[in-house]
């Protein structure tokens, strides 16, 4: 193995354990994150650090999609505060950039209706403007082209000029034997075989991952019980299930992490010690 396929595969291994807490730091602080914290505030009740959060969410860069999402929750939350103006601003807003935007939560009937309200104006409007524009189009001055009597000067075609096609050339086949071996053993430097530690990593942080989840789904039912508890006995017990459920989905969440980027790491160092015995098996 040389040197420099060595230095090669060191870098790669630096890049990959720079890259993935980067992309961690960098999701953590992105639009998702606020949109996420604000959902999980309004499940706890907390509508007025919910809107803080979305307010957040509003000044970090995003496109129409997010957009529509974040003014979609903005209403919901001013609708459960009793904000009815500051709820149709909101429902109104995310209409018009997509009029078939859906509710992204269960809410009552009364805010349901709002919002089909809202889209029903939000279409109305846009009918009209559709109506408006043939009228502003015939309004406009038409050019009436040559008059007649007056020659119009032909204009000349040029003739098609077929473009040059590239000729393949021939690949070169090495003459000596000394540089089909060479060729050989670089072209085995780049294989690497999957170890079975990789495969044991990663198939344990599917396995977390998907435990995960099903923790996080847990937690989020719990939530709505509690939410739907008449006594406070009750929504006490759902809301600490809910807590415990969403911190061993966190811990399941991390080591699947922890596993994938393991799986990685071992991939890319023991991938080595069978590229070296391919290497001998072929001498």
């Amino acid at each position: 193995m040389s040197k420099a396929c060595l230095w090669g595969k060191c870098l790669t291994l630096a890049v990959c354990l720079w890259f993935v807490p980067l992309s961690a730091a960098r999701a953590e602080g992105g639009f998702e994150r606020h949109i996420s914290e604000a959902v999980r505030l309004y499940e706890d009740l907390e509508y007025e650090l919910a809107l803080e959060e979305l307010e957040r969410a509003s000044k970090v860069p995003h496109g129409v999609e997010e957009e529509v999402t974040c003014s979609l929750y903005q209403g919901i939350i001013s609708a459960d505060l009793g904000r009815a103006e500051a709820a149709r601003a909101a429902f109104w807003s995310a209409l018009v950039l997509k009029p078939d935007a859906k509710l992204p939560l269960r809410v009552s009937p009364k805010v349901a209706r709002e919002f089909e309200s809202q889209r029903t104006k939000v279409q109305a409007e846009l009918a009209r403007k559709r109506k408006d524009s043939p009228r502003l189009a015939e309004s406009r001055p038409v050019d009436p082209g040559p008059e007649a009597g007056t020659a119009v000067e032909p204009t000349p075609v040029q003739p098609l000029t077929p473009e040059p096609r590239e000729v393949a050339r021939p690949e070169l086949v090495p003459s000596h034997p000394e540089e089909l071996a060479t060729q050989t053993e670089a072209r085995a430097s780049w294989t690497r075989r999957v170890p079975v530690v990789s495969m044991v990593l990663l198939g344990a942080g599917v396995a977390a991952g998907g435990a995960g989840t099903v923790f996080g789904l847990s937690s989020r039912s719990q939530l709505e019980s509690a939410r739907g508890a008449q006594f406070y006995d009750d929504l006490e017990v759902h809301h600490g299930q809910a807590q415990r459920s969403a911190k061993t989905a966190n811990v399941l969440f991390g080591t699947a992490g922890a596993a994938v980027a393991g799986a990685v790491v071992t991939w890319l160092l023991m991938g080595e010690s069978g590229t070296a015995t391919a290497e001998g098996g072929a001498r």
